[in-house]
């Protein structure tokens, strides 16, 4: 990137038909290239230089990614400021912006070379079923703040576009292996060849991972705690250029996931994802181009069968002899209350979950054109449809299927006011059926005070509709003991009513690029207001749920907060063999989340509204550092460290203490004439465990040995 010094090799371009051409046509020099990319798409499907955007964008470059200690793809967005990275469970990774974080990421959107990855039933982005390699990828797009206006409703705090290595980037076969603790394994094979006009990479990779160490839990059911994962990923990639105008772009996957939570032989969740993603793009004239993009991602998912017994219950949820309910990362008082009355002398009474099986899928169909250099104006518009549905028993009630239709209309307009200003102009229309229209629109104004200073000012109104799931949720978790139904879960229920949330954002930015654009500071300064936000709250039970359990849970409109803050990052790349990126973070967060509307205890049904306080629900300040140096014969050095301010996971949970964590990487590459090799070995949190996201996670230190060989 010349405006931040974020060198990449020039073939990636090659996703587009104009370079891919004029490559094979030898129209190109050496000069051009291994020259530096000087623009982004992420942020109005426009290519335009960071002095230009109308956003804060941090970019994660392919030598960024080699430089990082990260041993995954959620690793490299503790490199962006202001994003949260936590692990749920071991298995499971999380990512927000800005707002608390969760279990799914329902208002972030993530894109693989253009295609969502978003999935219907959870409403989030499942990162174990992405079939992303890291060593796929050539670099990341991140929009800091909502991006609704070029990228939809589920980019309404923030947006990734990953773009992953082009089959032109490195033509050879490539194989790697990794081994650390906690069960870390992971072995890929890549090859990448090139016939004629058509041009492919094909990726195959199977990783397990045994999750956290849960020693308090080492009697759990009498067999330990397992968090672990095994995933097996197929990729595929054709690049055709049939024409000189035309390229057209092709991806193929598939994966099978096993994740496990609880006892060992507990609840195994297998996923078996697959899509389908074509792209044909022509470019019309000098002046403008038109494409095509079409995909289709599907997931089935199975519960398998859980079983349990009383003792079991009472040793996960913490509950002493005399019923009281002791552990604060689970929420089943009364439930397990309930056993102990129902079962109070026989701890090996069994209760047995059925298999519930779900199915998710999504087809999309976007048509957009951009027009380049009429009057000093630009302008992307999309006209795109998309069709979501997903099948499942436990959160309908029972048997059945929903679905819907969504259509949208994107524009965006450049307008080079001046040599010094540049005007951007967004908006987004979106339709459901059924539904009222959305409106989302954004306005930035960029002004060069001279090359090397660029200051911006912006502003958006961003809505999200709520999701398949938010609206249609209908679940009761039953479990059975010889036709005896057992209730230890939670009772979930979308509301008649639920709102389209709502976000305005203002920030004032600056971007400042220094000797020779070999040193960049990127400045956000921002103030956002979220109302109408949808979670869950709570209410004694009714009519039949009243044997059941005493409450349930429905999800409403419940949180109104309010944002303000400042982010930079900072990056410094003197030389190809120095590499220093900084990011720092302060956020102040103040509203209110309705949780119940009751006061709980032991009378649960004492009447008026329990309100949370969500100052602490993110961290007030977070930094990262990366320092990488590779010296000489191939040996390169590389250091991260990461601090977490003290925060609440969610309105009902203790603060989690504040932690720092320090990350090191060394490796060794040799080169022959037509082969090259790399050892490395990356240890993650060199120090002591810390709690991660919630008090029963322990992240303690990872080793991970690794090796690569290639052909050149």
């Amino acid at each position: 990137m010349k405006g931040n010094s974020l060198r990449l090799p020039f073939l990636m371009v090659a996703l587009s038909a104009s370079t891919q051409v004029f490559s094979a046509q030898g129209l190109l020099t050496e000069e051009d290239v291994f020259a530096e990319i000087d623009s982004v798409t992420g942020v109005t499907h426009l290519k335009q230089s960071l002095s230009q955007v109308p956003a804060a964008v941090t970019i994660i470059d392919r030598r960024t990614i080699e430089a990082s200690t990260a041993l995954n793809l959620v690793d490299l967005f503790r490199l962006v400021p202001g994003f949260q990275v936590y692990f749920i469970h071991g298995n499971k990774p999380g990512v927000t912006y800005h707002v608390p974080g969760g279990d799914y990421s329902r208002r972030l959107e993530v894109k693989v070379d253009g295609r969502s990855v978003y999935e219907p039933l959870l409403s989030s982005v499942e990162w174990n079923t992405l079939g992303v390699d890291i060593d796929d990828i050539e670099y990341i797009e991140v929009v800091r703040g909502s991006n609704t206006a070029a990228d939809g409703s589920n980019a309404f705090i923030a947006s990734f576009n990953i773009v992953t290595r082009s089959p032109l980037a490195d033509a050879g076969t490539k194989f790697s292996i990794q081994h650390g603790n906690q069960g870390i394994k992971s072995r890929a094979i890549s090859h990448s060849s090139q016939y004629d006009q058509l041009a492919t990479r094909f990726t195959l990779k199977a990783s397990d991972n045994e999750g956290f160490d849960f020693e308090d839990y080492a009697d759990y059911a009498g067999k330990g705690f397992s968090d672990s994962a095994d995933t097996f990923t197929v990729r595929y990639q054709g690049l055709w250029t049939p024409t000189v105008t035309d390229s057209i772009n092709f991806q193929l996957g598939t994966g099978d996931t096993k994740t496990t939570i609880g006892p060992s032989d507990y609840k195994k969740r297998h996923w078996k994802n697959k899509y389908q993603h074509f792209n044909w793009k022509r470019i019309a004239n000098e002046w403008s181009d038109v494409e095509l993009v079409l995909y289709h991602n599907q997931i089935d998912f199975v519960d398998n069968e859980d079983v349990w017994t009383v003792k079991t219950v009472l040793d996960a949820f913490d509950v002493n002899k005399d019923g009281i309910y002791e552990n604060e990362g689970f929420d089943y008082p009364s439930e397990v209350q309930k056993l102990l009355v129902q079962h109070p002398q026989n701890e090996n009474v069994i209760i047995v979950s059925p298999t519930y099986a779900h199915f998710s899928d999504r087809w999309d169909a976007e048509l957009r054109s951009n027009i380049y250099s009429i009057d000093n104006l630009r302008m992307s518009l999309a006209l795109g449809s998309r069709h979501d549905s997903f099948e499942t028993e436990l959160f309908l009630g029972g048997p059945g299927q929903v679905g819907q239709i969504s259509n949208r209309l994107n524009v965006n307009l450049e307008w080079t006011a001046s040599d010094a200003l540049t005007i951007n102009l967004g908006n987004a229309l979106e339709k459901i059926r059924n539904k009222d229209n959305t409106n989302s629109y954004r306005a930035a104004a960029n002004y060069q005070l001279s090359k090397k200073h660029i200051f911006r000012l912006a502003g958006s109104h961003s809505y999200r509709d709520p999701t398949l799931l938010e609206v249609n949720q209908n679940s009761i978790y039953t479990y059975d003991n010889q036709g005896e139904e057992i209730t230890i879960y939670t009772r979930v229920f979308s509301d008649d009513n639920i709102a389209t949330e709502k976000q305005v954002s203002r920030e004032v930015g600056y971007l400042g690029l220094f000797d020779d654009k070999k040193l960049s500071l990127d400045i956000r300064i921002f103030d956002e207001k979220l109302t109408n936000l949808i979670g869950e709250r709570r209410e004694p039970s009714i009519g039949p749920l009243k044997h059941i359990a005493e409450t349930i849970n429905i999800i409403d409109n419940v949180e109104n907060v309010n944002l303000k803050g400042v982010e930079w990052q900072l990056q410094y790349r003197p030389t190809n063999q120095l590499l220093l990126s900084l990011n720092h973070s302060y956020l102040e967060a103040e509203g209110d989340s309705w949780f119940a509307s009751f006061e709980l205890g032991d009378d649960v049904a004492s009447e008026g509204d329990v309100i949370h306080d969500l100052t602490k629900v993110v961290p007030e300040n977070m930094a990262n550092l990366l320092v990488s140096y590779e010296m000489s014969g191939g040996l390169k050095f590389s250091g991260s460290y990461h601090y977490k301010e003290g925060y609440k996971p969610g309105p009902r949970f203790d603060i989690l203490p504040s932690h720092s964590r320090f990350d090191l990487k060394a490796s060794k590459r040799w080169f022959s004439q037509s082969n090259w090799m790399e050892l490395s070995l990356t240890a993650q949190n060199v120090g002591d465990d810390y709690q991660e996201h919630f008090s029963f996670n322990k992240f303690e230190s990872l080793y991970v040995l690794g090796f690569k060989l290639g052909s050149n």
